[in-house]
């Protein structure tokens, strides 16, 4: 008995370096976005170029620019409207013993929300959601059945 309680302390010690690592880089993913957003407001208060090497310029593509605003709109939103940190139980909570779809969650997470998101944020958490429902299967907080557009999460 005593080698099966090692193995799970071992595996709670893991799980929970497991969880600080993935606060870490959630965090890290952020901080990035954040900082691509700065420079796209840099080089967007430059009429669209950007400076590269000695003088040369080099103009930012319409995907870029579009996708910069998306970014400036949930860093710079007013009244509350950035995008909350989404770790921890977030996910968790949204899933209820009864199964659900993807878009059920994610419409639960919308709501949670208090605001209504844009396409831009919508998509993130969308991603964010992804994301954590595999890893919540995987580590066996909740369960799955069925598999693509059939695919259904819930609590035991």
């Amino acid at each position: 008995m005593s080698n099966l309680e090692s193995a799970k302390a071992a595996i709670e010690a893991e799980l929970a370096h497991a969880k600080e690592g993935f606060a870490y880089y959630q965090s890290r993913i952020e901080a990035i976005e954040k900082m691509l957003a700065q420079l796209a407001n840099v080089t967007g208060a430059k009429s669209g170029t950007s400076a590269i090497g000695k003088g040369a310029k080099k103009t930012v593509s319409a995907k870029h620019t579009k996708a910069a605003k998306g970014k400036r709109a949930d860093k710079d939103a007013v009244g509350g409207d950035k995008l909350p940190f989404t770790g921890g139980d977030y996910w968790t909570n949204l899933v209820t013993e009864r199964p659900q779809s993807v878009s059920e969650i994610l419409s639960a997470a919308v709501a949670k929300l208090g605001f209504t998101p844009s396409k831009e944020q919508t998509q993130k958490l969308a991603g964010r959601m992804t994301f954590a429902l595999n890893a919540l299967v995987k580590t066996k907080k909740i369960q799955d059945s069925g598999s693509g557009r059939d695919r259904r999460f819930f609590k035991k």
